[in-house]
C-alpha cells in the first residue's frame, strides 16, 4: 500500500510538471508594446536652486510610452512623462526615444530601460514669490527591474529609477515683480516603482 501511494505519488507530480511546462506563459517578445508606468522620485542634489534657496524635486512621475519588441533584446518606443513636484516650481513633461531590453524568455525577466529627450516645461503653480522652469533642456533616465507575465499580452513590473532632468532658464519673480535668472539647473533623481505593460 505504501508503494502504490508513493507511485501515485510520483505520477502526480510528473503530470503536474508536464502540465505545467505546456502552460509556459511568457509575455510577447515580438511585436507591439504599451507601458503605463509610476515612479516615486527623490531628489539626490545637494542643492538645486536659485540664490542658494533648496528647490526639491521629490515627485510623482508617470509615463506612457509605446514601441515595437523587435527581439526579447531590443525595443523601441517613444513615450512622455509628467514630473508632478509638490511645489509647483519644477513641473515638466519630458518627450523621449527608449530602447528597452529583456533578458529572458521566462515568465519573470530582468530588463533595462535607457532613455533620452527633452524636458519641456509646464509653467508654475508655486507659491509667491513665484518660481518656475522657463525654458526646458535635456532629459536622460535608466531603469532596471524585473517583468512578471501574467499571460502573454499583460505583464507588471518593479524597477528602481535614475533621471536627470535640465532646465536650461529658471526664473523667480520677486513681491515687486522683478525677474531674476539662474544658470542652467540639472537635477538628478533616484526613485522606484510599478510599471503596466500591454
Amino acid at each position: 500500500m505504501k508503494k502504490k501511494l508513493i507511485l501515485a505519488a510520483v505520477a502526480l507530480l510528473c503530470l503536474c510538471g508536464t502540465a505545467a511546462a505546456q502552460r509556459h506563459v511568457e509575455y510577447k517578445w515580438r511585436g507591439p508594446y504599451f507601458v503605463v508606468d509610476g515612479s516615486y522620485l527623490l531628489n539626490i542634489n545637494r542643492e538645486a536652486g536659485l540664490n542658494g534657496r533648496a528647490d526639491t524635486l521629490n515627485a510623482v512621475n508617470v509615463s506612457i510610452v509605446g514601441g515595437f519588441q523587435f527581439s526579447k533584446e531590443a525595443g523601441l518606443g517613444l513615450g512622455v512623462t509628467y514630473v508632478a513636484d509638490p511645489t509647483g516650481a519644477l513641473t515638466q513633461m519630458p518627450v523621449f526615444v527608449e530602447l528597452r531590453s529583456h533578458f529572458m524568455r521566462s515568465r519573470l525577466t530582468p530588463y533595462t530601460v535607457i532613455q533620452g529627450g527633452y524636458c519641456l516645461p509646464l509653467g508654475s503653480t508655486s507659491e509667491p514669490p513665484k518660481r518656475e522652469i522657463t525654458e526646458g533642456g535635456l532629459y536622460f533616465g535608466f531603469s532596471f527591474g524585473g517583468r512578471y507575465a501574467i499571460d502573454r499580452g499583460f505583464a507588471i513590473g518593479l524597477h528602481v529609477d535614475y533621471k536627470m532632468m535640465q532646465s536650461s532658464k529658471f526664473s523667480r519673480y520677486d513681491m515687486s515683480n522683478v525677474i531674476e535668472l539662474s544658470d542652467p539647473i540639472v537635477m538628478h533623481t533616484i526613485g522606484g516603482g510599478l510599471s503596466l505593460y500591454f
